[in-house]
């Protein structure tokens, strides 16, 4: 009876006898259940949840990367929309439309856009205005804050104006200096192609 197994239990050995740099150490019988133990415990517990918690949040952000990807065109139309009521409140016979294929490659600073001319009646036409003008909002940083913008850019690439879209900005861009003028106007540019 005493080489009977217990059902569901691995084999024991006398002492655990880890070998180190040759020579085999030996875990005193009396130690033994505690590593054991603390192995399990390690094992079970710490382990276990860890895998959990990182699944927990690895989920998180596949479902967060899922709905920025998938909403994109409602958000697009959203911006386009704002921009657009912006622009006529401004009485700017300007309008941004949404492009049909990317231009570019992707920019994580803004969203790109064609102008087109304002097909309503008591809006003023724009007589310089150049077929292929293209737009690009983005968010501009200035003296502490943020402030949504509008650059126009013309057919060749070339950033032509800088249009913000609130008050706040309408009253800071006249003070921002022409050297962080120089360094969007490049990032922007640089963007494009």
């Amino acid at each position: 009876m005493s080489n009977e197994r217990k059902p569901g239990l691995p084999d024991e050995p006398a002492g655990i006898e880890p070998e180190v740099s040759g020579a085999k150490v030996s875990v005193p019988k009396v130690i033994e259940p505690f590593i054991r133990r603390f192995f399990l415990i390690l094992e079970s517990i710490i382990f276990r949840d860890a895998i959990k918690l990182f699944g927990w949040i690895a989920s998180i952000l596949i479902i967060a990367g899922l709905c920025w990807t998938l909403t994109q065109s409602v958000r697009n139309r959203f911006l386009v929309r704002a921009v657009n009521r912006v622009l006529e409140q401004y009485g700017d016979s300007r309008r941004v439309g949404e492009l049909s294929s990317p231009l570019g490659r992707a920019s994580l600073i803004g969203s790109w856009h064609i102008m087109i001319k304002a097909q309503q009646q008591g809006i003023p036409a724009n007589d310089n205005f150049l077929d292929g003008t293209r737009a690009f909002v983005f968010t501009f940083i200035a003296e502490g804050t943020f402030f949504p913008c509008l650059a126009v850019i013309d057919p060749m690439g070339k950033v032509q104006e800088f249009i913000p879209l609130n008050i706040h900005g309408k009253k800071i861009i006249s003070r921002i200096s022409p050297g962080i003028l120089k360094l969007y106007i490049r990032r922007i540019e640089g963007s494009e192609s």
